[in-house]
């Protein structure tokens, strides 16, 4: 029999969560082996952010500290469970044991369709901040439009498994991985497209920082997960109207996160024509 919103005790849920994540975390860390418990853990949280009965159960539950502290802790410990797993998966295939899950399949779905009108080509430069281990958006973009494509992220250890994961599967793609901060890529102001992984707590901090390093017709890709995707993803904040515009919000109903598109501000009043 199916949960009627009244009856839904989504702190007790969102608790048990909590306690299950911290729990696998360890045991993953401890030893790699135990990940497919965490994975299971992942893909069932996945189909519980997208439950529309536990989106209701959320968005009227009236505890709003207890609310906004679970929900925090549950992006923070869901992001280091997705790391790890991006970790362990990288290192698989790499010892030619490929896996996948429909967590990944999820995030991996509709890539190609991320910047709607803003179509990349082969002549566009595009950039990832957090690109993770297993740097399947950077892969995806280099082989279906020939783009070069940089990912940046400041875990070493990701960086140098992703550039192997990169290699192995996209060896005569233009893949550049670093651990270099946006400040320091000498090549930034050609970049064309950027994306920013959901998963990146200090994105808005880091958009503010593009808009001097940037040129003016970049487009940015902002992966968010407001109100009860925040469960799993950082959310939207405002941002300096001078600077940046949102061009169009993606809500994408089956996919655990959705999509801000932003482009500077002067290029929709027709400055950066002049």
């Amino acid at each position: 029999m199916k949960q009627t919103n009244s009856k839904i005790n989504i702190q007790e849920k969102l608790e048990t969560y909590l306690s299950e994540f911290e729990i696998q975390y360890t045991e993953t860390i401890k030893n790699s082996n135990n990940i497919k418990k965490l994975e299971l853990l992942i893909e069932d949280y996945s189909a519980f952010i997208l439950n529309q009965q536990y989106q209701l159960a959320y968005l009227v539950w009236p505890d709003i500290q207890k609310k906004d502290m679970l929900t925090q802790k549950l992006a923070n410990i869901s992001a280091k469970c997705v790391k790890q797993m991006e970790m362990i998966r990288a290192q698989r295939l790499l010892e030619g044991r490929a896996s996948s899950s429909n967590y990944f399949e999820n995030i991996e779905h509709c890539i190609n369709e991320e910047f709607g009108q803003f179509k990349v080509t082969a002549k566009d430069k595009l950039l990832l901040i957090g690109s993770g281990a297993y740097p399947m958006t950077l892969i995806q973009f280099a082989k279906s439009t020939g783009a070069e494509v940089i990912g940046i992220d400041i875990d070493e250890a990701a960086v140098n498994l992703g550039k192997r994961v990169a290699r192995t599967l996209a060896p005569e793609a233009k893949i550049h991985i670093t651990n270099q901060k946006v400040e320091q890529l000498a090549d930034l102001h050609t970049v064309t497209h950027i994306i920013f992984s959901s998963t990146v707590p200090i994105k808005y901090d880091i958009l503010d920082q593009l808009y001097e390093l940037t040129n003016d017709r970049v487009v940015i890709s902002m992966r968010y997960g407001n109100h009860f995707k925040a469960l799993f993803n950082y959310p939207t904040k405002p941002t300096d109207a001078q600077k940046w515009t949102c061009l169009n919000e993606q809500i994408r109903d089956n996919q655990i996160f959705d999509i801000a598109i932003y482009q500077k501000a002067l290029v929709e009043v027709g400055v950066g024509d002049v």
